[in-house]
């Protein structure tokens, strides 16, 4: 299902959907994650169903020895079946349950509102999918996010870790422990 995205087409499909469902001001620079690609820094996934269609893309972010889903996009087409989960084991077998770091936004104090609704199914798909909330939140560029990994500690440290590698050094120190 998760195929490292190398020849020209895949990496199409990828920005396509990448370009398609991400808010602008959510997205890096697409040509930004190819350059750190390079670098090793990020793994662009394509997800392919079993007869090689596309269904959607994880693009992780990789330091000190963890990875970081920073996205996750499953194609309208292929959405309700299950592919979201698969994708999830098949980044544990491949990073390991206690490397792999997904960012969602908060959803503390939002219970029963509607703007909530998509955050809080996010969160329980990640919950559903074994993964576990860490206990701190980070205020990622002015977004407050909550952390979650599949069960291993992680700390406000550990996660920052990651963008100091990866991001200009400006940009890192934006992301700022919040008070929980």
């Amino acid at each position: 299902m998760l195929r490292d995205a190398v020849e020209a087409n895949q990496l199409e499909e990828v920005r396509k959907l990448y370009e398609a469902s991400f808010p602008k001001s959510e997205k890096k620079p697409f040509g930004f994650i190819m350059k750190k690609r390079k670098k090793g820094l990020f793994d662009v996934l394509s997800i392919q169903d079993g007869k090689g269609h596309f269904c959607g893309l994880a693009i992780m972010m990789l330091s000190g020895g963890r990875a970081l889903l920073d996205y996750l996009a499953i194609a309208p087409d292929c959405q309700g079946g299950g592919v979201g989960s698969q994708v999830l084991e098949e980044l544990r077998q491949r990073y390991g349950d206690d490397k792999i770091v997904v960012e969602i936004e908060s959803t503390r104090g939002l219970e029963g509102a509607d703007l909530a609704d998509n955050r809080l199914r996010r969160k329980a798909f990640y919950l559903r999918n074994g993964m576990v909330p860490m206990d701190f939140v980070v205020d990622l560029f002015g977004v407050e996010m909550e952390v979650l990994t599949f069960g291993g500690t992680l700390t406000f440290g550990q996660y920052h870790a990651i963008y100091k590698a990866v991001l200009p050094k400006a940009l890192a120190e934006r992301i700022r422990l919040q008070p929980r």
